[in-house]
């Protein structure tokens, strides 16, 4: 009984045991050590939505004595094995300094660390990467990194903003055995390179307007305009294999000023960076298009890669002459400039986009079209008409024209075949002349309008220089003001591949750029100092649109009347006609005195 007690005992007590055994088998493992390698990444935004930064792996802990080992316990993330090779792994981490084939100590180089042209590289094949788990103060940060070497790349919201890759290492602790250092470029923490793209475009005629706020003018047809584009290029160097950026800029209404003494044949000029570089070789080149309405500026990829900084205030100044005589009342100039730029380097041929634009009107007087954006046909404006009254002031025909805009401003009698001219002083003297030099003038039709074109907003004086057969020439000299006002829009549009659209495309791929500009507003027309009409405009299409618009609600006219009295034109003092007075005077004085003295002598007999 003893015995079989002591069996049952022992028995039990290897029950016990093996529950025990048991337990421990199926017991969760003991946790792994959490990494503490905190990496920062700082330079970036301090607003967090302003970018998203992700961090790769590319080089990890593998232990010295591992057989995948390729320095000293480092191996590359297979991912980017074809890049960090094993030669290339020491050349990085450890260089030839310690090599023992050495022997001459002026051989020897210390470890070169990720070089720009490297980052490119990895860059292009990252894939798998970590979210920062936090961004704060313009930082970012990724907690519990594992030991090696991170790659961060940073995604700014606006693709005006430029990172390129960031090298960052989690360095080994003392539980791993031998060490080889990071270099001293990445110890855990680095700052970002940021490039921020920047396009605007200005312009001023000549002579200077008193309607040039630089984003919008008015113009006559003939002016010079001088457009004045600035920009920054992006610190590419060799992180981009083929670094893309081409200033595309196009002209409405307008074309470039020739000037042979320039390499491109007209009068562009580019500042801001050298002309050329490295072996004497050109930094870009300047292409006009064979409309004389265009011109792109490339620069040399060679050039791209050797920027390790971007390069601020690129400057490109170009001279255009307004070519637009539409007879609009306001003819529209969109003048636009674009830049098209490598912004990813794993994206290498994935281009973005920037634009801005200044806009320019130009107006007339009693146009046969209302202008840019009409919706109407057939429209036709009528600040000036002329008409002819009898000498008790009644209109000679019964005939009445309406204005277009404003079908209750009537007139009677419209006179056909008076002649007048525009001048710049008040006395009308001096001719108001076109881009050749020759005197502006306008007839008047069979409606009693006359029609000026290509006129900037100014002051002009308006005389009239003949009346038609049988009726008197008024020749009081008028005052004529031409007064725009403009507004501050801003713009989103979309590049389709192709074009520029001012609605989003359902389908397809489309970069997004928005910019402000200034737009017409409205414009008057004074006769003397009267209102003779006022047009109000409006963004069209879209809300957002740089093209102008206009309805009838929105505008309206008050024609001025230039009478003109039927009756027989006297001679005007100081002319011919005062010199016949005196010849037909003298000769009947002399021809009473020849009959005087005739008479005399007859009575004597």
């Amino acid at each position: 009984m003893k015995k079989l007690t002591k069996m049952l005992a022992l028995v039990i007590t290897m029950v016990m045991i093996l529950g025990t055994m048991n337990m421990a088998a199926f017991a969760d493992p003991e946790p792994e050590k959490a990494y503490d390698y905190p990496l920062t990444v700082t330079g970036l935004s301090t607003d967090p939505a302003d970018q998203t930064v992700n961090f790769y792996q590319v080089i990890e802990w593998v232990g010295e004595t591992s057989d995948d080992s390729d320095v000293s316990g480092w191996k590359a993330v297979s991912t980017y094995a074809s890049v960090l090779t094993k030669d290339k792994l020491t050349e990085i981490l450890v260089g030839t300094k310690d090599d023992p084939a050495t022997t001459d100590v002026n051989e020897a180089k210390p470890a070169t660390g990720i070089t720009s042209e490297i980052a490119g590289e990895l860059a292009k094949l990252a894939s798998n990467g970590k979210a920062a788990d936090k961004i704060e103060n313009g930082t970012a940060t990724l907690n519990n990194a594992a030991p090696g070497m991170w790659m961060a790349l940073v995604t700014p919201a606006d693709a005006n903003t430029i990172y390129n890759p960031v090298f960052v290492s989690a360095d080994y602790d003392k539980d791993h055995a031998g060490t080889v250092a990071m270099t001293d470029n990445y110890n855990g923490d680095a700052v970002a390179k940021k490039s921020t793209l920047t396009l605007t475009k200005t312009a001023s005629t000549t002579p200077e307007d008193t309607n040039d706020d630089g984003q919008s003018t008015t113009t006559a047809v003939g002016d010079t305009v001088t457009f004045t584009v600035t920009t920054a290029i992006p610190a590419y160097g060799d992180v981009y294999d083929n670094p893309h950026f081409v200033l595309t800029d196009n002209l409405t209404a307008m074309e470039l000023k020739a000037n042979s003494d320039n390499a491109s044949g007209y009068d562009i000029e580019v500042t801001g960076v050298p002309a050329t570089y490295g072996d004497n070789l050109p930094t870009y080149t300047i292409t006009p298009a064979a409309d004389k309405k265009s011109y792109t500026i490339t620069f040399a990829e060679g050039y791209l890669k050797t920027l390790k900084a971007a390069v601020t205030g690129v400057t490109v100044t170009y001279k255009a002459i307004v070519t637009t005589d539409a007879a609009k009342a306001v003819s529209e100039e969109d003048n636009e400039v674009s830049i098209e730029y490598s912004h990813n380097p794993n994206q290498q041929n994935d281009y973005d986009v920037k634009k801005d634009t200044t806009q320019h009107y130009t107006f007339s007087l009693d146009a046969s079209g209302m202008g840019e954006g009409q919706t109407v046909s057939g429209k036709k404006t009528s600040e000036l008409v002329k008409i002819g009254l009898d000498a008790a002031g009644n209109p000679i025909t019964n005939r009445t024209e309406t204005s277009a805009i404003t079908s209750t401003e009537t007139w009677q009698g419209p006179l056909e075949g008076a002649v007048f001219g525009l001048f710049t002083d008040s006395n009308g003297t001096t001719p108001y002349t076109d881009k050749d030099g020759n005197a502006v003038t306008a007839s008047t039709g069979e409606d009693g309008r006359m029609s000026f074109t290509g006129l900037d907003a100014g002051t002009y004086y308006l005389k009239e220089i003949s009346a038609p057969a049988g009726y008197v020439t008024n020749s009081t000299v008028h005052t004529v003001e031409i007064k725009a006002t403009t507004k501050s829009v801003k713009v989103t549009e979309w590049w389709n591949g192709s074009d520029w659209v001012s609605t989003k495309p359902t389908s397809g791929t489309a970069k997004e750029v928005t910019y402000d500009t200034d737009i017409l507003e409205s414009y008057t027309v004074k006769i003397d100092n009267k209102p003779v009409a006022e047009y109000q405009f409006k963004n069209a299409e879209t809300a957002n649109s740089t093209d102008i618009n206009w309805t009838e609600a929105e505008c309206v006219e008050h024609p001025f009347e230039f009478e003109n009295i039927k009756g027989t034109e006297l001679p005007s003092t100081g002319g011919m006609g005062t010199t016949m007075l005196y010849l037909v005077g003298a000769a009947l004085v002399i021809c009473a005195g020849v009959l005087l003295v005739t008479r005399r002598r007859m009575s004597t007999r």
